[in-house]
């Protein structure tokens, strides 16, 4: 969001600074400074409109699994990675998939945390789901 700030920040300068130092015709220069307002609000808006959005995305690579809730025709999954953190995703429902996530719900339950990652293997052109035991972040003392 900051990035955002400040790329609208520099551009808004460069537009003043065509509208009170430039030659051109005054209706350019409205025209432009129009048009930056507007293109700062909606990408404004839009930023919003799309924070704590589920990813309409199968997980790519390891994930520790936290939950997963199956409803109607999709599967959303709420995962941990160590890059980005928390993150919800919406996946087609499989009955495999939701088998495996289930097994795994059931594991965590008992307190032994779940590793998954989506494999190609699946069928119905939807990816297969290997869970295992978590192991632990990869430290030097953890490997």
């Amino acid at each position: 969001m900051i990035l955002i700030y400040i790329l609208y920040a520099v551009l808004s300068g460069l537009i003043v600074f065509l509208v009170f130092y430039s030659s051109l015709n005054k209706l350019i220069k409205a025209i432009a400074l129009t048009a930056m307002l507007l293109l700062g609000l909606t990408t404004q808006d839009y930023y919003i409109s799309q924070l704590g959005k589920p990813i309409d995305a199968f997980p790519s690579g390891e994930f520790i699994y936290v939950h997963h809730v199956p409803q109607d025709d999709f599967i959303y999954l709420w995962i941990w990675t160590e890059d980005e953190g928390n993150k919800l995703h919406v996946i087609p429902y499989s009955a495999e998939v939701a088998k495996a996530l289930q097994e795994g719900k059931e594991k965590a339950s008992d307190g032994a945390e779940q590793e998954g990652e989506f494999t190609e293997s699946g069928n119905n052109n939807s990816p297969g789901l290997i869970m295992d035991d978590w192991r632990g972040p990869n430290t030097e003392y953890n490997k």
